[in-house]
């Protein structure tokens, strides 16, 4: 059984973008309205897409970046609270913070796609 729960994180970790889809399929059968689905989605895929950047740095580049997410996402997380006080005078934490978890998926799942791309590209040029 602790096996199959390795192989699942794995798998998860590795192929986000398939596993963001059954999400999404299963979050807009139980939620019925497409944008709360898509919200809630997102919420799971910020998590998967951190993971997944930090085990595909690991892989390239045999050296963990953990620190330096962490450190990205505290400036993230800085310049959400920034954009709230320009904007609005007043910081709503709850505002901050989904910015800043919205904001952190656009990053991360784009930091993953072209990962991905470069690491694709790298073996096939060591081909």
């Amino acid at each position: 059984m602790g096996e199959f729960l390795i192989y699942l994180y794995a798998g998860i970790v590795t192929m986000p973008l398939p596993v963001i889809a059954i999400i999404y399929f299963f979050t807009r059968k139980f939620y019925k309205y497409k944008w709360k689905a898509i919200h809630k989605t997102t919420n799971i895929a910020t998590f998967l897409f951190i993971v997944a950047v930090d085990l595909l740095l690991l892989v390239l580049f045999d050296h963990s970046f953990f620190g330096w997410i962490i450190l990205t996402l505290l400036f993230i997380l800085v310049g959400a609270v920034l954009v709230q006080y320009r904007l609005h005078e007043e910081i709503v934490i709850k505002r901050v913070i989904k910015g800043f978890w919205r904001f952190s998926c656009l990053l991360f799942g784009f930091a993953y796609i072209g990962l991905t791309l470069y690491g694709l590209t790298a073996k096939l040029l060591e081909l």
